[in-house]
C-alpha cells in the first residue's frame, strides 16, 4: 500500500509517503503565504527521492480542516487534481485529529487548538482508544473562555496546535490541570496523516466529493454577506 498525503491547513505545509509500513516525509518553512509555491515541488521531490511514480500511489490523503481557508483550499485542490487524474480515492482526516495524534500514548486528555483569531480556536477533546486519540466531543469553533468551561471537568490535559502557546498561560492562571505545550506539536504533519489513513481512519471519498471541513465561513464570504 502506497499513500501520499499533504497538509497545508496551518502555517507549515508538509507531505508524506506511506510505503508498506514505512513513512517518508518532508516539511516546508513556516509561511502559509507560500504553500501554493512549495507544495507541489515538495511532493515531486519526495516522489523522486523515494523512487515512487505518481501512478503507483494507491490512495491520496489530505488534512481537511478546519484551519486556514486558503491553505485548506490549496491542499485540497492539489490532492483532488492528482487523485482525479489517476482515478484514485481520497481519504480526508480532520486537522484536529491529525494534531491530537502527535501524542502516541494513552496518558491524559488531548486538546488541539487551531488559531481562529479574536481569542477563538478550532478544537475538540480527545481520549485514547484502540491505538489513536479519538474525539469525544464535537468539533467546535469557540472562545477560549468557553473552552475553559468545557475543559474544567478533565484532568491531565495536553495541548497542541498553533494556538496552544498563545493561550496556555490563560488556562494555567484559571486553574486548569494542563501540561505546557510541546513546540514540536504546533502544526499538523503529513506523516501522522498517512499513518492514520493507513489504519483506516478518516473518510474515503472520490475526488468529486472531496471538500474542506469548515466550522465557519471565510472573512471574504462574511464581507460579502454569505453564510
Amino acid at each position: 500500500m502506497i499513500i501520499l498525503g499533504v497538509d497545508t491547513s496551518c502555517e507549515q505545509a508538509s507531505c508524506a509517503l506511506y510505503i508498506d509500513g514505512v513513512i517518508h516525509s518532508v516539511r516546508s518553512e513556516e509561511d502559509k503565504r507560500k504553500h501554493s509555491e512549495t507544495l507541489m515541488p515538495m511532493v515531486d521531490g519526495l516522489l523522486k527521492k523515494t523512487g515512487v511514480k505518481s501512478d503507483a500511489v494507491d490512495l491520496f490523503a489530505v488534512s481537511g480542516g478546519p484551519g486556514s481557508f486558503t491553505g485548506l483550499r490549496i491542499g485540497m485542490a492539489s490532492i483532488k487534481g492528482m487523485a482525479y487524474a489517476l482515478k484514485k480515492n481520497i481519504v480526508i482526516i480532520k486537522t484536529p485529529d491529525v494534531l491530537a495524534n502527535h501524542y502516541s500514548s494513552g496518558s491524559g486528555i488531548v486538546c488541539p487548538m487551531i488559531d481562529a483569531r479574536n481569542n477563538q480556536v478550532y478544537t475538540a477533546v480527545y481520549e485514547w482508544e484502540n491505538g489513536f486519540y479519538r474525539p469525544i466531543t464535537n468539533y467546535i469553533g469557540v472562545k477560549i473562555e468557553d473552552l475553559l468551561q468545557i475543559l474544567k471537568k478533565y484532568q491531565n490535559i495536553n495541548f497542541c496546535g498553533d494556538a496552544s502557546l498563545k493561550h496556555y498561560e490563560f488556562f494555567v492562571k484559571n486553574g486548569l490541570g494542563c501540561s505546557e505545550p510541546d513546540i514540536a506539536y504546533l502544526y499538523p504533519s503529513a506523516d501522522i496523516l498517512v499513518k492514520m489513513a493507513a489504519s483506516g481512519l478518516g473518510d474515503i471519498v472520490n475526488p468529486a466529493e472531496a471538500v474542506p471541513f469548515y466550522l465557519r465561513v471565510s472573512q471574504a464570504e462574511r464581507f460579502h454577506g454569505k453564510s
